[in-house]
């Protein structure tokens, strides 16, 4: 496919993302694609007009990068990412698979009698990679076009990071890791190497014997020295890629078995609890207790009592109800992108459904959570239970616990969910009036106004 063709196709579908509102005519877009195009021809843009901006999260500073939307340097940043798309055939992490499987492995370790577990993650992982290295070690003779080696080539001297906020960066970044993750497997084949998965910058090992710590991070230190060190690829600016040594965690079973303590280590907001004991036929057999970690608590408590405080200043109780609702319950819907509909999954039940099977095994703070969050939020704002909380919690529809056992879902999907009537009324529960627009406009309105996002 022609350049040309592949800068229309983007602009279309970067369009087709915005809402409804925002989207820009037919005529607006014809005259971005001649823009870019032409741009793109004359040599008319410069990678080195990023913006940067930091995001603060949960307490942290988060740096990223980013080109102005619609500009040729934007668009063509993300037909390099398709290149490579297309070139290397990355499979990106999907992390409830790989949570999945890790719990899979666990309940394997149960019944064990001995095994390791080592967990690792890279300090600020993409601004360490280094673009340029990424190039000349796997691109530069992987048979792209000359042209496309040409433009990659200026980008890559330009930006020299691969940072995040790029629409490149995710996939140099798997790129290198990929290759990361094949040393580290091969290097671990001898030492009993289980199970071991990278989501991104996060990294789990398990063993099924006593592998030290000091031998982990000498083996991991040697995989990142072989694949974002080679010395065979001159470069400018080198990948500064290294261990995070405050997030590091190693536990041996045998170990804790015979200090007869317990442990834990969390991997993508999950908790693990460890409490082996040495049973009467002296073999080792492991508790487990599962839950998410106190950052995630913390993280939903506020958004529970963010919802309370809004609550105190519009006191709109229908509001609130649906609000807490949707928090407590999963939210799927479809979105139409470009000429194809995406699926959505949101909400705390999504993002640890694993929890689900494991009701009887939960931690105690997990638990609580789950079971009195939403109350806790109404007590420490000084504010009266509302009547839809006041039923028996084991039954209530507004209860994380509950809802999480039961998997409890909003479908917005209209041929098999929640009808348009009936998503018509709930938003007129809510304030909104204008229930004359299409399904996915209502559904799209409704999860705004009750903080799901769309």
């Amino acid at each position: 496919m022609s350049i040309t063709k592949e800068i229309t196709k983007i602009i279309e579908y970067q369009n087709s993302t915005l809402l409804l509102k925002d989207r820009k005519s037919e005529t607006a877009i014809n005259t971005l694609i001649h823009e870019v195009v032409d741009d793109y021809n004359n040599e008319n843009f410069d990678f080195t007009k990023y913006k940067e901006i930091n995001i603060k999260k949960m307490g942290k500073i988060r740096r990223t990068k980013s080109f102005e939307p619609f500009s040729c340097e934007e668009i063509l940043c993300i037909y390099l990412k398709r290149i490579l798309d297309r070139k290397f055939h990355i499979k990106y992490p999907n992390r409830n698979e790989y949570i999945h499987s890790l719990f899979d492995i666990i309940s394997a370790l149960h019944n064990m009698n001995d095994y390791s577990i080592f967990k690792f993650d890279f300090e600020d992982f993409f601004n360490t990679v280094s673009s340029e290295y990424i190039f000349k070690k796997y691109i530069l003779n992987s048979s792209l076009e000359r042209y496309q080696i040409a433009l990659f080539e200026n980008f890559v001297t330009n930006t020299k990071y691969a940072y995040a906020g790029f629409n490149t960066s995710n996939i140099l970044c798997e790129i290198v890791a990929k290759h990361f993750d094949e040393i580290l497997s091969l290097k671990f084949k001898n030492y009993g190497l289980v199970f071991y998965r990278r989501y991104i910058d996060d990294g789990i090992i398990v063993f099924n014997r006593r592998v030290g710590a000091d031998l982990c991070i000498s083996i991991i230190n040697e995989a990142i020295q072989e694949a974002f060190f080679d010395k065979s690829i001159p470069t400018k600016f080198s990948c500064k890629t290294r261990l995070n040594d405050t997030k590091t965690k190693y536990i041996s079973v045998r170990d804790l078995a015979i200090s007869n303590s317990s442990d834990s280590f969390d991997f993508l907001g999950y908790q693990f609890v460890l409490s082996p004991r040495f049973d009467s036929h002296n073999k080792i057999k492991t508790t487990f207790k599962y839950g998410i970690t106190q950052n995630k608590i913390d993280k939903y408590s506020k958004r529970i009592d963010e919802l309370v405080k809004a609550y105190q200043s519009d006191k709109d109780i229908e509001l609130l109800r649906h609000r807490i609702k949707a928090f407590t319950c999963r939210t799927v819907y479809q979105l139409p992108k470009y000429k194809s509909l995406i699926w959505k999954t949101k909400g705390f039940i999504s993002n640890y459904q694993e929890l689900r099977y494991r009701l009887n095994c939960l931690t105690d703070e997990t638990k609580d959570f789950l079971e009195n969050s939403v109350d806790k939020a109404f007590v420490n704002n000084g504010v009266s239970i509302p009547y839809f909380l006041k039923g028996k919690k084991e039954e209530s529809i507004y209860n994380l616990y509950n809802n999480l056992k039961n998997y409890k879902t909003l479908l917005f999907v209209e041929s098999i969910g929640i009808s348009k009537d009936t998503l018509g009324r709930m938003c007129k529960q809510i304030g909104i009036w204008d229930t004359t627009k299409g399904y996915d406009g209502l559904v799209r309105d409704y999860l705004i106004k009750v903080k799901v996002g769309h």
